[in-house]
């Protein structure tokens, strides 16, 4: 039977649960060993991937980016941060910025699969297509 990272990173996430540092430690060595074992290192990276979004997950962590077209100030990420936390239901956000100056105004943010896209760019497109009808 063939395990998926997704598997692995489940299974790596229930033994360390709870765990002390020390412990987790030697969990996350004896992981590495028995992967290394199986010959299945290739595919250390999928499984953190995957580890991180379910530790995310059980603890109510989101990660979100918002893209901007300047930098945001400290008021602007903690009121998005707040938004993002009341639309997921998140005990936690983190978020990463970026800027586009393509997007003009405004700003787009994206967390899990979902986009909010408050940008000026869009509502100018959104009018002009109003307009053109």
């Amino acid at each position: 039977m063939k395990i998926s990272p997704k598997q692995f990173a489940l299974s790596l996430y229930e033994a360390v649960d709870g765990k002390s540092s020390s412990q987790v430690k030697a969990v996350i060595e004896k992981f590495v060993e028995i992967l290394a074992g199986k010959n299945m290192l290739a595919k250390a990276d999928k499984i953190a991937v995957e580890f991180i979004k379910i530790w995310n997950e059980k603890r109510g962590i989101v990660e979100a980016q918002a893209a901007s077209a300047n930098n945001l100030d400290k008021a602007n990420i903690k009121l998005l941060k707040d938004y993002i936390a009341e639309l997921s239901s998140a005990k936690e956000v983190m978020l990463s910025e970026k800027i586009d100056k393509a997007i003009l105004g405004g700003v787009i943010i994206k967390y899990g699969d979902r986009v909010v896209d408050g940008s000026l760019k869009t509502s100018l497109n959104d009018l002009k297509e109003k307009l053109v009808k």
